[in-house]
């Protein structure tokens, strides 16, 4: 019998073995396969800048924070008639470690002004980085990890009060636990309560499947015993917190407490009521059965039950508990939920996919800040659903209407804002990269550069609108005016701001079609195109990105030449892994490219985007409509000095439409300013240049008294050499 026992242990060793090495991989190991997150940048509020009180307070609810009746506790806000004050959270990003700071925030005349509770003034106040997503998550989990530090106190209590009330005194496995389940089963007469500890659900959860079977119970308690004596009760609970199941959103599994937070509240774990977080630890019993968005009423129930369960321990006051029972259930609202960054995270994808290999990205758990503006991509894609939605309600013919949208930031050259689809949501199809499209008079700014460029033009110098024939080939080419009518000799603002193709094609043919194609290149185009001289009035086919990059040099007159879309990766500890930095080499001057932006603010003052200067009077921005043949796109290309905006709308089938830049994309650019206040371009150009007010119909400097003038810039050593006081001969 000795031996037999002896030969009968060996399996049951071995098995016992094979069970500890399972447990040790898994919680030494990587214990979960997360996604990378993917953050926004900070929101600056800047002392000084253009803020409307309702937006601010908009944004804090946006992104999570809670209005009650002061501000004292991190993630509150509080509001007046005049002032909202709120406790910013702290955060950590690629720059270090950013502490939390209760600011209050007033608006006169329309500009914001940062004080403390003292009333000291600040410079900025910065609301943290907000998830905007994952990538190459899969469909199947979505969680958010946090360390045993992290978790609040009061989250613990209530689930070892409701779950496993013995945690901390037993092994893995708890005796009394079984024991009272079993009496209330018994004395109740159904399944009430059942005897599993928080260690034997973590392994069930881990490592096994839910099937109801003696073998699989009697694995869970050998594996909870050997969890136990491995690990510390902290690891354990920390592990529990990050694994439960609580709730599925669409075709994702929401794993952890902290996950789950975000999902039903819109905020961070920490910043939870009790009855909040006891509504979370209910749903453990039935993430389905308890959902509060599916089941508010069962929710309700469950969580007071919880309520009641932390009075009869003696972990919360009855006349508390009474309370908090009357609470309503305060979800976040299910629509901020739905994902309106899609579009900029198949940027952050695109990028990554250079430098990282897709398991690192779908397994280790990456934090990617990036350059997103929060506010901004709510703003552009309102103001292109919006408009679309006007257009085709105003032209049945129009039904179907798709746009894009790609906002950067002008000087840095940042994106801030990415709308792929004219849809609410993401799309799946991004236009904004995937749309390659003739960008019609888009194509006109860097010829006028080019001319710029040379020192042998000036914005005051005639061109010849009249017609023009090409031989391409065996073809003639004939190309005319968008409105069939020649217009004599014009200066080269006029030309430019009323987009007369005639008077820009004798500019291209003077200048040398090769000189234009070398001029785009040096922009930013990549794309491979023939320089025919069709192209010089915007047969070129380029998607809205890659529109915006071309124009990001002009906007930034200099400062930048590429687009700025990762900002920086880091690991799970906040190693930094890897900065993105990007060129800003660009060939031509400051001073060229200045000269070049300021004639563009002709075409608002003057010319076609006359309606956005109309309905924007107090704003000075440049800008350029676009129009292609049989109206198949419209264009529209805006900046302000915080933003360069680049918005396209066309059919995907390609079909003729109805609009043109000025009827179409620029409404959609107009709406997004008016939601989305910016600040004026300065007038004062970079060093190299200057502003001169010449006579109109003569190369002079001409006088305040002068009538017939107008001021316009010039490189410096290009403007008029003689002037004229305008005086009456007598």
């Amino acid at each position: 019998m000795i031996i037999i026992g002896l030969l009968a242990s060996v399996p049951f060793a071995a098995w016992i073995w094979w069970l500890d090495k399972q447990v040790v991989a898994r919680f030494e190991g990587q214990k979960w396969q997360v996604p990378a997150e993917v953050y926004s940048a900070p929101t600056v509020l800047r002392d000084g800048s253009l803020w409307r009180k309702a937006d601010l307070e908009a944004l804090l609810m946006d992104v999570g924070y809670r209005f009650g009746r002061n501000s004292e506790k991190v993630g509150w806000a509080a509001r007046s008639q005049t002032k909202v004050s709120a406790h910013l959270r702290a955060y950590t990003d690629h720059e270090g470690y950013h502490p939390a700071a209760r600011r209050v925030f007033s608006f006169p005349n329309g500009r914001l002004q940062i004080q403390d509770v003292s009333g000291k003034r600040y410079p900025y106040a910065t609301l943290e980085p907000q998830k905007i997503g994952y990538l190459y998550g899969g469909n199947t989990e979505n969680r958010d990890i946090l360390v045993y530090e992290q978790i609040p106190k009061s989250l613990i209590q209530i689930l070892v009060a409701t779950e496993d009330r013995d945690f901390f005194e037993h092994m893995g496995i708890s005796i009394t636990g079984i024991a009272r389940a079993a009496l209330v089963n018994v004395t109740s007469g159904s399944r009430r309560q059942g005897g599993s500890t928080l260690t034997q659900q973590l392994i069930k959860n881990m490592f096994l499947s839910s099937e109801r079977t003696y073998r699989r119970k009697i694995t869970e308690v050998f594996m909870a015993l050997l969890l136990e004596y491995r690990y510390s009760k902290q690891d354990i609970m920390t592990a529990y917190v990050n694994e439960v199941y609580l709730a599925q959103d669409g075709s994702n599994a929401l794993h952890g407490f902290a996950a789950a937070s975000q999902h039903f509240f819109g905020r961070p774990l920490n910043e939870l009521n009790i009855d909040e977080q006891a509504l979370l630890v209910g749903m453990v019993k039935g993430p389905s059965l308890y959902n509060p968005r599916r089941n508010p009423e069962r929710a309700q129930q469950r969580r007071n039950v919880v309520l009641s369960l932390l009075v009869e321990q003696g972990r919360l006051a009855a006349t508390d508990a009474a309370v908090l029972k009357k609470q309503p259930l305060r979800l976040a609202d299910k629509g901020r939920q739905r994902s309106v960054f899609g579009d900029y995270l198949d940027l952050v994808s695109m990028q990554l996919e250079r430098d990282f290999d897709q398991a690192t990205l779908a397994t280790e758990n990456l934090r990617i800040y990036t350059g997103l503006d929060v506010r901004a991509q709510r703003a552009a894609m309102a103001a292109m659903h919006d408009q679309v939605a006007r257009l085709t309600k105003e032209r049945q013919a129009l039904k179907g209407l798709q746009g894009a949208m790609v906002v950067t930031d002008r000087l840095s050259g940042q994106v801030r804002a990415v709308v792929g689809s004219s849809d609410e949501y993401y799309s799946g199809f991004n236009r904004a990269l995937g749309a390659v499209r003739p960008i019609g008079s888009l194509a006109k700014p860097p010829i006028y550069l080019t001319a710029i460029a040379s020192g042998r033009y000036t914005w005051w110098d005639r061109l010849q609108d009249e017609p023009k024939r090409f031989r391409v080939g065996q073809d003639i080419w004939e190309p005319q005016n968008y409105s069939r009518k020649t217009h004599g000799e014009v200066p080269l603002y006029v030309a430019l701001a009323k987009s007369y193709n005639l008077a820009t094609i004798d500019l291209a043919s003077e200048l040398g079609f090769d000189r234009i194609a070398q001029t785009l290149r040096q922009l930013g185009v990549k794309r491979p195109f023939t320089m025919y001289p069709s192209v010089a009035l915007g047969s070129l086919e380029l998607s809205p990105f890659e529109v915006a990059r071309l124009y990001q040099p002009i906007a930034s007159t200099g400062v930048s030449s590429e687009l700025g879309i990762v900002l920086s990766v880091m690991d799970q500890e906040g190693k930094v892994l890897k900065r993105f930095d990007r060129s800003t080499d660009v060939p031509f001057t400051q001073a060229a490219l200045g000269v070049t932006l300021a004639g563009m603010t002709k075409s608002p003052e003057m010319g076609t985007a006359r309606a956005a200067q109309a309905q924007l009077p107090n704003l000075r921005f440049a800008a350029k409509t676009g129009t292609t043949n049989d109206q198949r796109d419209s264009w529209f290309v805006g900046i302000s000095d915080d933003y360069l905006a680049t918005v396209w709308l066309g059919q995907d089938d390609n079909r003729p439409m109805s609009i043109t830049g000025s009827s179409g994309a620029q409404w959609v650019w107009i709406d997004f300013a008016k939601q989305l206040p910016q600040n004026s371009l300065q007038r004062a150009l970079p060093e190299g240049a200057n502003y001169y007010q010449v006579k109109t119909d003569e190369f002079k400097i001409a006088a305040d008294r002068c009538d017939e003038k107008v001021s316009l810039p010039f490189i410096e050593g290009t403007q008029p050499r003689e002037s004229t006081s305008c005086f009456w001969p007598f």
